[in-house]
Formats: C-alpha cells, sequence, structure tokens
C-alpha cells in the first residue's frame, strides 16, 4: 500500500476516538458557562447601589448593560489567560493517558503534546471571550432593568412566581422528543453526530427543565419542609421560592455535570463487565504463545512447525489452536481476515455469538466451506448479517464466502473475518500461526508447565508464553488505562459545577442581607441561620440527584446503544 493511503486508514481509525473525546470535553465549557453567569450575577447583586447611583445622574439602561459585559469579557481573558497555560500541562498527563490506548489500538507512536502556537492561543481566546460574554448577557440585562429607587433601596430581588411559565415545560419536551428521533437515526460518514446531538439535546432539555423542577417542589414540599426542619425549613422554603430563576441556572450545571458522571460511570462500568465476561467466555484456553512483535500493532512474526511440535509433544496438553491473520481492503477500509483451526475451537473453545442462537451449528457448518464468522464491528460497520455473501479479495481474484455467524469481539474496532484454516490454505498462501492458544489437562498446573515450556523450546526461540489469569489481567489493564482521561474530564466539571453552587447560595446571602438583619432583631441566631443555608444547599443537592440520575441513566443509554455502537462498531451487553 501507498504510505499516503495508510496515513489516511489510520486517520479514519483516529476520527472516532478524537470526535467522542472533543465532544465530552465540551462539558467542562458548558458547566463554565454557568459559572461565570453567577459571578456576574453576584456583582449585579453587590453593585445594586451602585447602579442606582449611575441611573440617577442620568446614565442609561444601555450603558450599565454595556459595563457588566466589559466585565464578564475581562472575567473571559483573564480565564482564557490561566486556562491556556493550565490546560497544555493537563495535556502532558491526558497525552500520557489516552496515547497507551491509541496505541494499543491503531498505531504505534511516541505521542507528544504539540508546542503552543499562536494558532492554538488564538482558538482558545476565540472559545472563552465569546463564551463569556453569553454568559453575562441575562444578567447584565437584569442589571440595566433595575429600577433607581429599587437599587438604592437594595430590594431589587426576582419574585417569586404563582405560575410557571409554559416554555419550562414545552421546550424541554420537545428537546426530549427529538433526542428520541435522532438517537434512531444512522451516522454521519461513519460519526455519531445525531447520536452527540442526542445527547446534547437530553443535557440542555434537562437544564431547561430545572425551573420546573423548582417550582414543582416549592408548590408541593412546603408543609413537608416545616414539619421536617421546624421554622427553618419554612424560612428555606419560601427563599428557594423566591429565587428559582437564579436557582435554575447552577442547579442545572451541577445537574448536568452530575448527569455525565452517572452516564460516564454507568457506560464504563457496563463495557467494563462485558470485557469481563466477554474474556471469561472467549479466552478459554490455558496457555497463549505468541512470537517478538515490533510493537503492540504489528504482529509479523510466525511459529514454525518445529516449535509447535515441541509445544504439542508436552504431555499436560491435549490440544493446539492456531491462528494467523492478513490485512485485507474491504468496502475501502482495512479489515482483518483470519484463519483458525474450526475444529479445535469447536471441541475446546468458545465464542461468544450475536448470532444465530445455535452458534456452534454454524462454525461447524463452516468447516470445509467456503463459509466466514465475522465480529460485530465487520457486522455493523458494512451491514452485514449471517447467511449474506461478502467478496474478499484473493490473490486469486474476488471470492464470494457465506457469513456463517457473527460474534462479539472487544479486541479489535476495525472488524475481523476468520476462516477455517483449510479454505484459507485453499484462497491464501498456507498460514503459518502468529500465536497458538494450548489446552492443558484439566488437573494440570499452567504456571508449571509455561516453566517446562518455555525451557523446552530454549532460549533461540523467542517466544512470549502467559497463562490465561495474566493475560486477563492485562485486558483489564488495558481497559482501565482506556477510560482514564473520561474520568479527569469528569472530574474537572464536577469541581467547576461545585464553585457554581457555592456562588449561587453566596447570592442568595447577599439578596436577603435585610432579611437576615431584620431576623437577627427579632432573635434568630448564628445557628439558626446557619441551618436555614444548610437546609437550602440541601434541597438544592437533593434536586441535583435526582434530576442527574435520571439524565444521567438517559444519557448512558445513548453512550452505550447509539453512541458506542456508531463509533466503534461494540455492543455493550
Amino acid at each position: 500500500r501507498r504510505p499516503s493511503r495508510r496515513g489516511v486508514e489510520v486517520e479514519r481509525m483516529l476520527r472516532a476516538f478524537h470526535f467522542n473525546l472533543t465532544a465530552l470535553s465540551f462539558v467542562a465549557l458548558l458547566v463554565g458557562l454557568f459559572l461565570v453567569y453567577n459571578t456576574v450575577s453576584v456583582s449585579v447583586i453587590r453593585r445594586q447601589p451602585e447602579i442606582g447611583m449611575l441611573r440617577t445622574i442620568g446614565v442609561t439602561r444601555r450603558t450599565i448593560m454595556l459595563l457588566f459585559l466589559a466585565e464578564a469579557s475581562v472575567l473571559g481573558m483573564l480565564g482564557s489567560t490561566v486556562g491556556i497555560p493550565l490546560g497544555w500541562l493537563l495535556a502532558q498527563g491526558a497525552v500520557g493517558l489516552t496515547s497507551s490506548t491509541v496505541s494499543q489500538f491503531w498505531v504505534a507512536s511516541a505521542a507528544q503534546v504539540p508546542a503552543l502556537t499562536v494558532e492554538m492561543i488564538a482558538l482558545a481566546f476565540s472559545v472563552g471571550l465569546p463564551l463569556a460574554l453569553a454568559a453575562g448577557v441575562i444578567p447584565a440585562r437584569e442589571a440595566a432593568r433595575v429600577l433607581p429607587v429599587e437599587a438604592l433601596r437594595r430590594d431589587a430581588m426576582i419574585k417569586s412566581r404563582e405560575r410557571l411559565p409554559s416554555r419550562y415545560i414545552v421546550v424541554p419536551v420537545f428537546l426530549f422528543a427529538a433526542a428520541v428521533w435522532m438517537a434512531r437515526q444512522d451516522p454521519i460518514d461513519g460519526l455519531p453526530v445525531f447520536g452527540l446531538a442526542a445527547a446534547l439535546a437530553v443535557v440542555f432539555g434537562a437544564a431547561l427543565l430545572m425551573p420546573a423542577v423548582l417550582f414543582g417542589f416549592w408548590r408541593m414540599c412546603g408543609s413537608l419542609m416545616t414539619r421536617w426542619f421546624n421554622v427553618e425549613g419554612k424560612i428555606s422554603h419560601a427563599n428557594l421560592g423566591s429565587a428559582i430563576p437564579r436557582l435554575s441556572i447552577s442547579v442545572a450545571a451541577l445537574s448536568v455535570s452530575f448527569a455525565m458522571m452517572v452516564a460516564i460511570a454507568i457506560m464504563v462500568g457496563s463495557f467494563r463487565d462485558t470485557v469481563v465476561y466477554w474474556v471469561g467466555q472467549t479466552l478459554q484456553a490455558d496457555l497463549f504463545v505468541s512470537t517478538a512483535r515490533a510493537s503492540r500493532t504489528s504482529n509479523n512474526g510466525v511459529i514454525s512447525t518445529e516449535t509447535e511440535t515441541l509445544i504439542a509433544s508436552h504431555p499436560e496438553v491435549v490440544a493446539v489452536d492456531g491462528f494467523s491473520s492478513i490485512d485485507v481492503r474491504y468496502g475501502g477500509e482495512l479489515i482483518v481476515v483470519g484463519a483458525g483451526r474450526f475444529n479445535i475451537l469447536l471441541e475446546h473453545g468458545a465464542l461468544h455469538y450475536k448470532e444465530p442462537a445455535d452458534g456452534h451449528r454454524a462454525l461447524a457448518s463452516a468447516i470445509g466451506s467456503d463459509a466466514v464468522v465475522v465480529t460485530e464491528a465487520f457486522s455493523l460497520k458494512h451491514r452485514v448479517r449471517v447467511n449474506d455473501t461478502i467478496r474478499l479479495p484473493t490473490p486469486h481474484g474476488d471470492v464470494a464466502f457465506r457469513v456463517a455467524a457473527i460474534y462479539f469481539d472487544y479486541s479489535n474496532d476495525r472488524g475481523i473475518v476468520v476462516m477455517d484454516v483449510a479454505t484459507f490454505a485453499k484462497h491464501f498462501a498456507p498460514p503459518r500461526p502468529a500465536g497458538l492458544t494450548v489446552y492443558l489437562r484439566s488437573d494440570s498446573n499452567a504456571d508449571l508447565v509455561r516453566e517446562e515450556l518455555r525451557a523446552l523450546v530454549g532460549a533461540d526461540r523467542p517466544l512470549f508464553i502467559a497463562t490465561n489469569a495474566a493475560l486477563r489481567r492485562e485486558v483489564l489493564r488495558i481497559f482501565d488505562s482506556t477510560f482514564a482521561i473520561t474520568y479527569a474530564l469528569e472530574a474537572i466539571a464536577i469541581v467547576v459545577s461545585m464553585f457554581g453552587v457555592a456562588i449561587t447560595l453566596l447570592t442568595l446571602v447577599l439578596e436577603r442581607r435585610n432579611e437576615i438583619a431584620m431576623l437577627r432583631l427579632v432573635g434568630a441566631d448564628h445557628r439558626q441561620l446557619r441551618r436555614t443555608i444548610v437546609i437550602e444547599a440541601g434541597v438544592l443537592g437533593a434536586l441535583t440527584q435526582v434530576v442527574g440520575l435520571v439524565v444521567g441513566v438517559a444519557l448512558s443509554l445513548i453512550l452505550i446503544y447509539v453512541i458506542n455502537v456508531q463509533s466503534f462498531g461494540w455492543t455493550i451487553q
């Protein structure tokens, strides 16, 4: 193949990986948007006397709004200035976490973080500044609408609503319905564009639903809070009801962060359990023998007939299976065509079949015929079902093969087509295996046999011999390193949203300074005031948990059954 063509193939393989990570990192930006909103809101509340004075001497509403937008832009400038070098430092660790996955699955490379360029810095500012301005628009408009008399009296507050505007119900319902529709659409050019759009629709639908959630709680739980928390509960209930519009922003930010944490935890946990189950079903052999390799993604060496004979002659060995493979172009993409000994696989091994129901019979029917079994990733990417016919290029021209079965596989997302070793030898060169799976007697000690085989083949044959337990540990180690970056990204979003909630509670306290002073005058002590604020925080946390859990489960369904399948061709069990 031409080197340029191989580069295009690598780029195609990495594109889905990059696409999903980029989409996930947008969550931190979304939560940061809420945080800037809260910060500007606090500034508006603290400067109400100044706003009133400026309005009294003739400053227009437009000027007031521009002043606060200028403040938001300064925050955006400072945040971007600090965020650029901080992000570059974080990238050092992030690349270390992701490069192990890239080299494991696609291409061996020494991944490095590029130096900061003018283009990268300009891109960061072009993202940070518009986000900060967008976040500051609503509180800036709120400041511009404050009447001078209200501002000077420091009592301009958002009033509670007796009725909830219908848009807080209609728009979220529309977004949720759109998410259901988009989740059913096919990928675009191999990328889960509609799947990610469905996830965003769920996120924004949940955020816009928060005023309705807070309003419903306020209307239904007043007597309950009074009964549980006495007068502090009654005051907390009244405070929350009077600040629903402001609270909904920060609670939505925390809910979104918590929902992403739940969704990723469900997806990664489900995927890990699936891999554990798959490894337990598929890796039935006691020992695995492989040749020395140039890299993790190459498998150029083969095991000689003499070496295989030596291994098979050990008295504890009952069967030896071999697997060899070549790269073949199919449907414009590179796939793996492998050869296995189906008779040994039927007797000693096991595959986890997706279809048909009786996979063993289907595998037996492929022996001695032009039939193959394919991985789920291959069947999804190329829209192949059982009993379909695929045409593979061979040295003798294109040959048609019947698809006998589809099996689950999580080791390769390119797609694997496997045929019996005799069928492979008929259409391609007679294969020698690059690896062997060795089955021992049921009462054998795998570790002891491993050492005896190493001594038997000798030091002049560079072979790796691993036990079943060691290979399973390595599979899970690779899996855990693959998803380490996702935990780091969601941790950032959670920490940022926690600051947002803290600022929101501070905002509420600043808004109610006159009320707090009145409560102190009539006998309320510090403990009661602290308890009131803690009750408010607890209520916000409980609502966040409920909404975040529901939205997180919905997002996990999209991640598992739409985005993951369309990106990599893997169905999580």
